[in-house]
Parts: structure tokens; C-alpha cells; sequence
């Protein structure tokens, strides 16, 4: 299964096997989903916050607004309609990118920074 996926080292096209094992896997526990639009979801970790997990991804509202910040490793793929997962088409990079800010380890310090001059 494709995915585009972000984690400690790296964002972008991944493949898992098409399990829920695999997926919990790769958030790490239960997984909660989330729309980014009627065709595309946002996977992570449920128990991110309670868990204490590194912050990943801004989710933008309208590519602008901070809409939640995304603890632990995640992923976006699509859904069938009928509730199962499939797929990432190359096309929705574009999607991905416009609502989803990857927060690597340099930019985690930058904020960090940025949170203790405020």
C-alpha cells in the first residue's frame, strides 16, 4: 500500500503492507483518523498526546490556520467509500503539502527557539 508518510528521518512516498497491523505499526498504536478532504485521511497515533510524543506535522485549515499539531509519526493515504484504506495517488502530493507542515528536528528547534523569546 502506498502512503505518504512522516516520520523522525523523512516525509514522503512509503510503502506498508496493507494490514492494520502495519499501521499501527507505523504510528506506533492505535490509529485515529482524520479527513483532509472527502477522499483523502490523515493516520496517527490516538494516545499521541498522552503519550508524550514528538510533535510531526502542522495540520493547516486552508493552508493557512493552524488547525492541531500532529504528535508522533503519521500518515496520509485514501479511503474506498466504504471504510477501508487504500492508497495515495502521486497527484495528492499537492493536497498533502498544502494543508500538512512536516516538522523535522531543525524545525522543532527553530520553534522551540521561537517559544522561549516569546
Amino acid at each position: 500500500m502506498l502512503i505518504y508518510g512522516f516520520t523522525e528521518e523523512k516525509e514522503g512516498f512509503m510503502e506498508i503492507e496493507d494490514s492494520l497491523e502495519a499501521k499501527q505499526k507505523f504510528v506506533g498504536g492505535y490509529i485515529e483518523k482524520t479527513a483532509l478532504t472527502d477522499r483523502i485521511d490523515l493516520i496517527c497515533n490516538e494516545d499521541g498526546h498522552r503519550l508524550n510524543l514528538t510533535p510531526r506535522v502542522i495540520f493547516l485549515e486552508n493552508g493557512k490556520t493552524i488547525n492541531a499539531i500532529i504528535l508522533g509519526d503519521c500518515f496520509v493515504c485514501r479511503h474506498d467509500g466504504r471504510g477501508n484504506f487504500v492508497s495515495i495517488k502521486k497527484e495528492d502530493e499537492k493536497i498533502i503539502k498544502e494543508q500538512l507542515f512536516y516538522l523535522n528536528q531543525e524545525k522543532l528547534e527553530i520553534l522551540g527557539l521561537l517559544f522561549l523569546l516569546a
